[in-house]
């Protein structure tokens, strides 16, 4: 008798299961925040096709993209920016419907951020990045005070979300390295996976992947990626969900 019932439920836990699986979908809502390599910004200066836009597409192929946005991304937005955003709760209209970012958060299954570099180069331009003029001192106060603002934004989105968050590395910009370069982007990126791995979030390291494609970077008058670097880091995007989250 007993048996009998141990087979009746395990039949009926397959048929539950089995429902489950065919009436459940892995639709997901991605967002991209922070920055204008979030925003998509190409070597040239124009909001084109970025990281985001490859991932959308990627999810959407696989029909596993129940909505997504990058509007929250803004060129030249800073940590600050964005957690003001969320404090306000920011509102975009897609399609005639409007959607605040609170909302957004809490229903996002995936979130990229790519914040900061605003922060560090807010006092620099083009001909000062030299690694010669930079003040390796103040380019590392300038770190530890990025990172205790970074702290305070990974605090705020992880009080409203519970899905998995990317955040996007650092490259090399200057076109150049040297023993004072590397010093510093070594420690950044320590930085930035310490308060990934605190918070559970992923850190994407990048720097590498650019370091080893030059022509990730065509623009020598411009920090941005063009379409190559932007597919690039999308492709560790991809690759990191296939890894992980899609599994």
């Amino acid at each position: 008798m007993k048996l009998k019932k141990l087979i009746f439920c395990g039949v009926m836990c397959i048929i539950i299961y089995g429902i489950y699986c065919t009436t459940t979908t892995n639709q997901i809502t991605y967002l991209s925040l922070g920055d204008s390599l979030a925003l998509g910004e190409n070597a040239y200066g124009d909001v084109q096709y970025g990281y985001s836009d490859f991932v959308a597409s990627y999810l959407k192929r696989n029909d596993m993209l129940a909505f997504y946005s990058k509007d929250f991304a803004k060129s030249g937005a800073r940590i600050g920016d964005l957690e003001n955003s969320i404090f306000k709760n920011e509102k975009i209209t897609v399609q005639k419907k409007q959607y605040a970012i609170k909302e957004l958060l809490r229903e996002a299954d995936l979130v990229t951020v790519s914040i900061g570099a605003n922060d560090l180069l807010s006092d620099l331009s083009l001909s000062s990045m030299d690694s010669f003029l930079l003040d390796e001192e103040k380019m590392l106060e300038k770190i530890d005070a990025m990172l205790l603002s970074l702290d305070e934004l990974f605090q705020l989105l992880q009080k409203y979300m519970k899905g998995k968050v990317i955040v996007v590395g650092y490259y090399n910009p200057l076109h150049e390295s040297d023993a004072k370069v590397n010093r510093l982007f070594s420690y950044l990126e320590k930085g930035y996976e310490e308060k990934c791995e605190r918070y559970h979030f992923t850190y994407l390291s990048i720097r590498t992947l650019f370091e080893n494609h030059q022509d990730y970077l065509p623009n020598p008058f411009n920090i941005h990626p063009g379409n190559q670097g932007h597919q690039a880091i999308a492709n560790q995007i991809i690759d990191e969900l296939e890894d992980s989250f899609l599994k």
